[in-house]
């Protein structure tokens, strides 16, 4: 048979969710991903239409000919050995826009929108009532996925997308260019708020949002293999403690942040709490906040720097 003959081609997606339901296990912080969404976003990339497995589900599929068949059979073999799918086609959904994706940044997770709408609530609420044009620092922007949604839900805002691997900053800019905001998303490398060290961002920011590595060294190798394996280990080693980085961050954003400006990040699982309690009672900040996910564990901490002068 040179190509299957109807497009949608239920029948055969069913057939091959058979196949591959015991060899394709998902992993639970990438919910959308399904058995059938997966071979549907497969089905789609061999066709040559790359889309994450949020669009795929909603995509009719084409018919394929023979080649593309065999280019599906590779895919789901190498989706089968753990490769991530993000990394197959290239795309990853995340608040709704379709993200460029590759093995030089972390692929964008569901459990990070929390931080995301808590940011869109912040700049709402608090931020834009006091400035028509926030400035906006995204650390460790990885794939720019905050930086370009925050720029495509405020379209005044200049976003400073930063992060320690260079071609992590690289897909950032990729991704502001292919979503329209390449003029108002800037890309900077550097540790954390080294390429700010500069004067004139200091106390700057309206906003600094971060979803930096978290997970402890130790912990590194007992990750699933399909994570190990795949992502950039600097997107998820957060040293000993799994706090090196959130300690700076908390430590350091005053410098950056105007006086009553917001700081917003995420935290790992468990780790919620206790830094809730402890930037509670920084003196730098005011109005701290935990967010919680849909379990109630706390994964996203706001907290407003204190709006006197914070020398």
């Amino acid at each position: 048979m040179s190509e299957f003959q109807t497009t949608g081609c239920p029948e055969l997606v069913r057939e091959m969710v058979l196949r591959y339901v015991e060899r394709i296990i998902p992993l639970p912080d990438k919910p959308e991903e399904t058995i059938e969404s997966v071979i549907r976003a497969l089905w789609l990339c061999s066709a040559g239409i790359p889309a994450s497995a949020g669009r795929a589900a909603r995509l009719p599929l084409p018919a394929l000919t023979e080649a593309q068949q065999k280019t599906l059979a590779g895919l789901l073999e190498q989706r089968a050995h753990g490769t991530p799918l993000a990394h197959l086609t290239g795309r990853q959904q995340f608040m709704g826009l379709e993200f460029l994706c590759n093995s030089k940044a972390l692929i964008p997770r569901k459990e990070t929108e929390i931080l995301g709408y808590a940011a869109f609530a912040l700049l709402d609420e608090k931020i834009l009532p006091s400035t028509l044009a926030p400035q906006v620092l995204d650390l460790c922007t990885g794939s720019g996925n905050l930086a370009c949604a925050i720029a495509g839900r405020v379209p005044s805002a200049i976003l400073y997308a930063a992060d320690l691997s260079p071609e992590a900053v690289a897909l950032a800019l990729a991704n502001a260019h292919q979503l329209g905001c390449a003029d108002r998303v800037r890309g900077f490398t550097g540790d954390l708020f080294g390429p700010f060290a500069a004067e004139p961002y200091h106390r700057f920011f309206d906003l600094i949002v971060c979803n930096p590595p978290y997970i402890t060294s130790a912990k590194l190798p007992s990750l699933n293999p399909e994570i190990f394996a795949h992502e950039p280990g600097m997107a998820f080693d957060a040293g000993p403690f799994g706090l090196a980085i959130l300690s700076r961050l908390i430590q350091d954003a005053p410098r950056f942040l105007k006086p009553g400006g917001w700081l917003v990040f995420e935290s790992g699982l468990g780790q919620g709490q206790g830094l809730l309690r402890r930037v509670s009672k920084d003196i730098q900040y005011v109005n701290t906040q935990g967010l919680k996910d849909d379990k109630g564990n706390v994964r996203v901490i706001a907290c407003q720097c204190r709006p006197q002068d914070n020398a």
